[in-house]
């Protein structure tokens, strides 16, 4: 009819935090450039970097309206808020400076935002499959499939596969007020859990992008980002915390202390491990029987190398 307005077009931008990642940069921009649905634009946000990557970025050619912004290290929210505050797409991706596209991952999250609107879903992000590669060959697949409200969900775990995988709806992000700046880990957890309480979350149920796992991960840096899971544990339980039975909390709190002394472990620190056991116990003796008791034996573990260590 002619009284009909047109639809807005449907536009994206990619906004990749950019620090100290020269060595990877180009090759995460030609996924992007690689997409058979090119973003509309790209912002890079420089991070404090201490390398060649800002220029890099300056010198690259691309097929799509590239952005450099640059700022004094401040973390990863602040760099993506910066880039998501900048950017007037309806959608934002969300892309880490070493991790790589599939080439069809953006046409077919679209396709599928597209699908679902047309059948009535408010959707609020959509993701994908994640394939975590490790500097030792080890590859490992995040496969969680979202099909909508899933926001009692995010109590229990992180349903997102990867931020790298993520298409969110820019509208929703900003009323939101984009990542929490006080955090430096685990701060897109509280985002992705926020918009759950708004739209749908949903997935492409395919290995859309590649996560690179390196040893300066923040992952591999426990020691640096346990105080910021610790900050994160209470701001989420401030929020959403009267919404959980008293079973829900101490599990909430176990089973993020436990993602450090795993981590603490696995890289043989076992003062840190009892220190994190110990914080555990003390909130809850459920700590005993956490994960078919494994942390547990791996503070059993941890007391007697030290014991071994200073007899």
């Amino acid at each position: 009819m002619l009284n009909e307005r047109p639809e807005t077009p449907i536009t994206v931008c990619v906004v990749i935090p950019l620090y100290n990642a020269a060595a990877s940069i180009v090759r995460t921009l030609d996924s992007v450039c690689g997409q058979t649905r090119l973003p509309d634009k790209v912002i890079v946000v420089d991070d404090g970097s201490s390398d060649a990557g800002a220029q890099i970025v300056k010198d690259y050619v691309a097929p799509f309206p590239l952005l450099l912004l640059q700022q004094a290290n401040q973390g990863p929210a602040t760099a993506r808020n910066r880039g998501i505050f900048a950017a007037q797409e309806t959608f934002i991706a969300f892309l880490d400076a070493d991790d790589r596209w599939h080439p069809q991952k953006l046409e077919k999250q679209l396709a599928l935002y597209a699908e679902l609107t047309r059948k009535g879903h408010q959707v609020g992000l959509i993701d994908c499959y994640q394939m975590s590669e490790f500097d030792d060959g080890k590859r490992q697949l995040e496969d969680r499939r979202k099909h909508g409200d899933h926001f009692v969900d995010f109590m229990r775990e992180n349903m997102i596969n990867g931020t790298s995988g993520v298409l969110a709806l820019r509208e929703t992000v900003v009323t939101i007020g984009g990542f929490d700046q006080r955090l430096r880990f685990a701060e897109d957890r509280l985002l992705w859990t926020r918009i759950a309480e708004l739209r749908e979350i949903h997935t492409v149920p395919q290995i859309l992008h590649w996560r690179a796992v390196s040893s300066t991960n923040i992952t591999a840096q426990p020691e640096k980002y346990y105080p910021h899971k610790i900050r994160f544990i209470e701001l989420y339980l401030s929020r959403y915390g009267a919404r959980l039975s008293q079973q829900q909390r101490i599990h909430f709190v176990l089973s993020n202390h436990a993602e450090f002394l795993n981590a603490f472990s696995r890289r043989g620190d076992h003062a840190r491990v009892i220190q994190v056991f110990r914080q555990m116990l003390a909130h809850s003796w459920q700590t005993l029987l956490l994960a078919h008791g494994k942390p547990t034996l791996r503070y059993l573990y941890a007391r007697v190398k030290t014991l071994r260590r200073n007899a």
